[in-house]
């Protein structure tokens, strides 16, 4: 057993995110492969591929402190920096918006195409909500010359498995 066995929110989120943006843009199919283009804490986690003029998704996740005094619940932040130029940055933040920010409704797509899934993670999402963090689109020259916008997906969820069964 490892903690790589831990459901992780995060990526059972993009995993449905990203099949749900293929759905609606089948040219995404075509120019990413297999790739799911969502990497963890930083640029550096993409790889040595140079993306091209193709956006991607860099994320971050922040446990929050729940309304709630049922303590199985849990809520998260996951923070997405949308990069790439400045055209796709806005479609792929407004697809972000479309089919995340919709709560119990989100959360009940992610449930079902989790257990559609060949190793479904055990986790159970309550709701999803999307809040943009700037204001506006920024230019990072650091890294890659692209436009970046980020937002901010707010989870709410439990796990479907106690620490006892890893131990």
């Amino acid at each position: 057993m490892t903690f790589a066995n831990f459901a992780m929110p995060a990526t059972t989120v993009n995993g449905y995110l990203w099949s749900v943006m293929k759905q609606i843009e089948p040219t995404l199919q075509k120019k990413y492969g297999q790739q799911i283009p969502f990497f963890p804490i930083s640029d550096a986690h993409s790889g040595a591929e140079s993306w091209n003029s193709k956006p991607y998704v860099i994320y971050d996740r922040m446990l929050r402190m729940t309304n709630s005094s049922f303590y199985p619940t849990k809520k998260e932040h996951l923070v997405y920096a949308v990069k790439g130029k400045a055209e796709p940055t806005m479609e792929w933040g407004m697809a972000i918006q479309y089919i995340l920010d919709r709560m119990d409704d989100a959360a009940q797509d992610i449930n079902q195409w989790n257990r559609n899934q060949e190793t479904p993670e055990k986790i159970y999402f309550h709701h999803l909500r999307v809040f943009q963090k700037d204001s506006s689109e920024s230019r990072d020259f650091s890294v890659r010359p692209y436009y970046i916008t980020e937002f901010i997906v707010e989870i709410e969820y439990h796990f479907t498995e106690s620490i006892e069964s890893y131990l």
